[in-house]
């Protein structure tokens, strides 16, 4: 592997639990050996599964202006936008805040469950590459960013109630946060690599 920094060429090394990579040339961090990386990551990613559906399609929050009452879910959103004409913006808020997430938690606790079961399908490492190319496109962070500025502006004009989507929302956000924190990339991949010879 060669070191993001400074570009040193190191061979790759297994790491017992605790212990950490540092690059001899720089000193920066190339990887570190977390404690129950597949018992973690499993229970994250499933944790996730569950808050998906009701994070996405139950009401976020209920606007109260003058006793008129709105409320919508991140579903009716991507449909609002696609009835007013703007199909690409509602077309990516499906494919960044529905369908991607959806894929991207779903690979992850297939391939935590495999590992956690010690099966090895062949197809196991092309999904560890599909979830590394999923993990760019993950734009539930961004969400709660415009979440956000909705709140801030609309807090002085409205009456704004927070339905249990939007605590759904907050949920599946910071397990698919978890699940990149505590997933141990280089773990995962020794594994299957081990198993493959």
């Amino acid at each position: 592997m060669a070191c993001p920094y400074c570009d040193l060429l190191l061979k790759k090394v297994g790491l017992e639990r605790g212990q950490k990579a540092v690059c001899p040339r720089c000193g920066h961090l190339l990887y570190a050996s977390k404690k129950n990386s597949v018992d973690k990551t499993l229970a994250l990613s499933f944790s996730g599964l569950v808050f998906y559906l009701p994070a996405n399609f139950m009401p976020l929050m209920t606007l109260d202006t003058l006793g008129i009452e709105k409320s919508a879910s991140i579903y009716d959103g991507a449909v609002a936008l696609y009835q007013h004409h703007y199909f690409f913006v509602a077309g990516m808020v499906v494919v960044t805040s529905l369908v991607f997430p959806l894929i991207k938690i779903s690979i992850l606790f297939l391939v935590s469950l495999a590992l956690k079961l010690r099966f090895y399908p062949p197809g196991l490492p092309l999904l560890m590459r599909w979830y590394r190319h999923l993990d760019e496109w993950g734009m539930l962070e961004v969400y709660m960013v415009g979440i956000l500025v909705t709140i801030v502006k609309m807090y002085h004009t409205a009456h704004i109630r927070y339905d249990a989507g939007f605590f759904c929302f907050i949920a599946l956000l910071l397990v698919a946060l978890g699940s990149s924190v505590t997933m141990d990339k280089h773990l995962f991949w020794r594994l299957i690599e081990k198993k493959g010879q």
